[in-house]
């Protein structure tokens, strides 16, 4: 959903957006991609016409709706609180590693050779 915050898409464009992000789409199959649009469509978070712009077959195009809008922004929301919480996690457990090689009381190669 949130790459069509930026522009109206068919499947195979939505596929080739999550690629460019660094998603692993090679052994995805592309109906799981469509059944979810479809689902968002009867969820009412997205909608989708009949595309002209190929010279192929006519391919559905799919558009986020207001309702889509608000799921995408509280998902961002919840993404940046969980980044929060695990950055605060992050910090603890350097914070930790930092204060136990101080001690010396982490490092495997004094306990292994003891």
């Amino acid at each position: 959903m949130t790459l069509l915050r930026s522009e109206s898409g068919h499947g195979y464009n939505l596929l080739q957006g999550l690629e460019d992000l660094g998603f692993d789409v090679e052994g995805m199959d592309p109906s799981v991609v469509y059944r979810a649009l479809r689902d968002m469509e009867d969820e009412g978070l997205v909608s989708s016409e009949w595309g002209d712009e190929s010279l192929g077959p006519r391919r559905r195009v799919y558009s986020l709706t207001g309702d889509g809008e608000d799921v995408v922004f509280a998902w961002k929301e919840d993404l940046e609180k969980t980044r929060e919480e695990i950055d605060r996690l992050l910090n603890l457990m350097n914070a930790s590693e930092r204060n136990k090689g101080k001690s010396g009381k982490s490092d495997k190669s004094k306990k292994e050779v003891s």
